[in-house]
């Protein structure tokens, strides 16, 4: 695989600035299109499949936002395998970036999903220092009609949360072409576009988080063993490999190689 330097030449630095100065990047041709077909195909039939939790509002809500995927599909989980992703998340989280969360969006013929109301993706506003970064796999084209993403240039910078008509009038709607990745601060101010097309909008996101944080699960817990195995140092990385507590004095009292949680993390 190529790296995303080799591919598109000076896309790093402009990668770099955008993200300083706007929040948010759009990279096109990230994916190719067979790809998106096969990761759009086991989004959608996790969705026709997904029963909210009973008696759970949030599950209710969340309908369109699947929380397990990488539990479910391999192909799915080696999307963190993939070293391009190492020098478009590094430079702003450090070098031993984790998974804070991993999660579907997807939006349904004529409607939207609950990343509808303006919102950022972490609560954590230090001028200058990003904790989290997001990102957006489009496995469908983001377009006007199909709702897209919704976002709010430059809004990272800034600990005000902007009002709604405020937002109304100042938003950008991402269009990029399926195969598309976009990467933005997780401090823009964003939020789902209504979809008034007759067919779903797919993608997947991931929140990055710096390795001495707490991710939203236990993915080493969580994930499935076959699934985990599977992958490569980078991925397991992401899933908190590296960073493991020990449960008792015997892996404590463990050589140095031998150490769950790694040392240097950050």
């Amino acid at each position: 695989m190529e790296t995303l330097s080799n591919t598109l030449p000076g896309a790093l630095s402009d990668h770099a600035y955008a993200m300083q100065t706007r929040g948010y990047n759009v990279i096109p041709g990230f994916l190719d299109l067979p790809h998106c077909d096969r990761l759009r195909s086991a989004l959608q039939r996790a969705v026709d499949a997904y029963q909210p939790r009973a008696q759970s509002e949030r599950s209710t809500l969340d309908r369109y936002l699947l929380h397990d995927l990488v539990c479910r599909d391999l192909e799915v989980a080696r999307l963190l395998d993939d070293p391009r992703l190492q020098p478009l998340v590094a430079p702003l989280l450090g070098e031993h970036w984790i998974m804070y969360a991993f999660t579907s969006s997807s939006v349904p013929p004529e409607g939207t999903n609950y990343g509808r109301r303006v919102h950022v993706d972490s609560p954590r506003f230090v001028p200058g220092y990003a904790s989290n970064v997001g990102l957006i796999w489009a496995l469908d084209a983001f377009t006007r009609e199909n709702g897209g993403t919704e976002v709010l240039p430059g809004s990272h910078s800034s600990a005000e949360t902007p009002s709604d008509e405020y937002f109304d009038r100042n938003c950008v709607t991402l269009e990029c072409p399926a195969g598309s990745l976009v990467v933005f601060q997780a401090r823009l101010f964003h939020r789902t576009g209504m979809n008034r097309s007759k067919n779903f909008r797919h993608a997947l996101t991931m929140n990055a988080c710096r390795s001495f944080m707490k991710p939203r699960m236990d993915w080493v817990r969580f994930v499935p063993q076959e699934i985990a195995g599977a992958l490569g140092p980078q991925g397991r990385r992401l899933l908190g490999y590296d960073t493991r507590l020990p449960t008792s004095l015997d892996e404590f009292f463990v050589p140095e190689g031998e150490r769950l949680y790694k040392p240097n993390q950050g």
